[in-house]
């Protein structure tokens, strides 16, 4: 994450050399409440408002992905830089499914004069182990 912050002219701070580690060790989404505790670590006094920023330039860049749950914000590392693709989200595991089209590929046409400059597709939902133990438990 960091050699691809430097390739996109980013100049490295210790806040953003942070940022980048806990993506590094976190499989799934991260929440900025995570991200400014463990900054805070290192560097007291560091404010939300400087996370916050810091994430929303690696999500203009393309390296992590913004996901808004009920919940709040979510983020996480982007699956692949040259992989465009949407997901299906379970809103009570957090684990996401890829869909394997584009709605946009897929005939969705925008108004006339409308033009695209980027998208994004999600589907909330259950995913079906979460459903069979919620069955689980109202059976017993």
């Amino acid at each position: 994450m960091v050699e691809a912050m430097q390739a996109h002219g980013i100049r490295i701070t210790t806040q953003r050399k942070l940022i980048a580690e806990v993506f590094s060790f976190t499989k799934g989404f991260v929440i900025p409440r995570q991200i400014h505790s463990f900054i805070a670590k290192y560097i007291p006094g560091v404010s939300y408002d400087t996370v916050y920023r810091n994430l929303r330039l690696l999500v203009k860049i393309g390296l992590i992905e913004q996901f808004d749950f009920k919940e709040g914000i979510r983020f996480k590392v982007r699956c692949g830089l040259d992989h465009h693709h949407h997901h299906f989200i379970c809103t009570e595991c957090h684990k996401t499914y890829p869909l394997d089209f584009c709605p946009i590929d897929s005939g969705i046409s925008p108004p006339d004069a409308f033009e695209v400059t980027s998208h994004k597709f999600e589907i909330y939902g259950i995913c079906g182990e979460c459903v069979g133990k919620k069955r689980g438990l109202v059976l017993c």
